[in-house]
């Protein structure tokens, strides 16, 4: 099955039992994305009525079909979850090389439940999946916990996504961040780790994702590339290059499609 490795992860913290299942085929084609699949999993095997902070909760990494066969900018995850800032789905995403190597490691998606009784991180390296202690990262920030376990590991080529002191003490706006600080934001995804005493989960993949015509892939690819390069000189690219997508209500407020008191104003001419 091109574009995906056809492998979920799911890890209990609270037993320790890991396990890998491949799912039909015709489930990914029905559930496209790391959102659809994601929603897919998390109805199918959740309980209604659970706590969001709870061990039956379970919060689930994804990566969609283009990740990792150098489509360009197709690196995002998505992280799924019964929210505990609201009560219902919950989901984040974020970008970086995190996706591309737990998808190089063999997995479509990684799902977590239970709750360890101490700190915590997973640790997978192709096949190899463990659950390793994390006292010692326990209260270090985000910044600190990457630089500790890629050192540990030895290997630069680590990707890390991890939670701060927030999402230890349960907040419910903390963050997930991977590596060099990029944040999968919402839903109090972050408080959803810390609620498990899941610090860190940090990946290494040797393998390639499956691409089922690959001389098409590269001419796309290119087309893309050069689409891309076209339009770096367009002032709004310029803007975001700099400004990130803060520089979006620079446009909304003047074109009246800027939400103000629950849409009640929209900030055309106010």
């Amino acid at each position: 099955m091109a574009g995906y490795t056809g492998k979920i992860l799911f890890v209990d913290l609270t037993s320790g039992l890991i396990t890998k299942e491949s799912l039909p085929e015709q489930v990914y084609r029905e559930h496209i994305g790391g959102m659809g699949l994601g929603a897919k999993i998390l109805c199918a095997r959740m309980k209604a009525g659970i706590d969001p902070l709870g061990p039956e909760n379970m919060i689930g990494f994804l990566a969609g079909v283009l990740v990792g066969t150098g489509t360009p900018m197709a690196t995002k995850y998505t992280v799924v979850t019964k929210s505990p800032l609201t009560g219902t789905w919950g989901d984040a995403n974020s970008g970086g090389l995190f996706a591309t190597e737990f998808k190089n490691a063999g997995y479509d998606g990684v799902f977590i439940t239970g709750a360890a009784s101490k700190p915590v991180y997973l640790l997978i390296n192709d096949d190899t999946v463990e659950i390793k202690d994390a006292s010692r990262v326990w209260g270090k920030s985000t910044r600190e916990t990457v630089d500790t376990l890629t050192a540990e590991a030895g290997d630069k080529r680590l990707r890390v996504a991890c939670i701060g002191p927030s999402g230890e003490k349960r907040s419910l706006i903390a963050s997930i961040i991977t590596d060099d600080g990029r944040a999968a934001a919402r839903s109090g995804v972050g408080a959803v780790m810390g609620s498990k005493h899941l610090k860190a989960m940090a990946v290494r993949g040797s393998g390639k994702v499956p691409i089922a015509k690959p001389s098409e892939m590269n001419r796309l690819r290119d087309e893309t590339l050069t689409h891309l390069r076209n339009v770096e000189t367009l002032p709004f690219i310029k803007v975001l290059s700099t400004s990130g997508t803060c520089a979006g209500p620079l446009g909304l407020v003047p074109a009246g499609a800027s939400p103000i008191k629950n849409w009640s104003l929209n900030g055309d001419k106010e």
